[in-house]
């Protein structure tokens, strides 16, 4: 998605509002296990502040993944307050040390693609586990089972360790 602010340059301290709805490329291929099943939708807006780029908004998506205890599909969507620095790339300069350590994303010339800002943001936001609800039990460790909705008898009948066989009565 390329923003034409050409307009935002020549005004110090211009804002630029911007509301889209688009599919990126970059969130066309799988993740692992997860899936993005939506449009990335933005709304917000980008500020010149002396020639610095400053891109504040939330940016929404709808994906799919698995829970990771049971294995369960489930879908989520997945909102992220975007604040992002944007400078100018130095044209015909080489890079300095200080410029290699810079983090920040750049724009050249008179268009700001917010493509690659958006997929970094989205993708470095999404949780490391996912959990269908807060209280999943997972699997049966025997015979597989989702422990959740289903029962199975592998606690009654299991195999018992012989070394342990001696205690299997205790408690009665």
């Amino acid at each position: 998605m390329k923003l034409d602010i050409t307009s935002l340059l020549k005004n110090n301290g211009g804002t630029l509002n911007i509301s889209m709805k688009e599919t990126l490329d970059d969130l066309k291929t799988d993740l692992g296990t997860v899936t993005f099943t939506s449009p990335v939708e933005f709304n917000g807006n980008v500020t010149n502040f002396n020639g610095m780029l400053v891109l504040k908004g939330v940016a929404e998506v709808s994906y799919s993944t698995v829970c990771d205890r049971c294995g369960e599909k489930i879908e989520r969507t997945l909102t992220v307050n975007i604040d992002e620095d944007i400078i100018e790339k130095n044209k015909g300069e080489e890079e300095t040390r200080e410029n290699q350590k810079d983090d920040r994303f750049t724009f050249s010339g008179n268009v700001l693609e917010l493509d690659r800002i958006l997929v970094d943001c989205l993708v470095t936001s999404i949780p490391m586990t996912h959990l269908c609800r807060e209280n999943c039990q997972g699997l049966c460790p025997l015979c597989g089972a989702r422990i959740n909705g289903e029962s199975c008898d592998c606690e009654n009948t299991g195999p018992i360790d012989p070394r342990l066989e001696a205690l299997k009565d205790f408690f009665n």
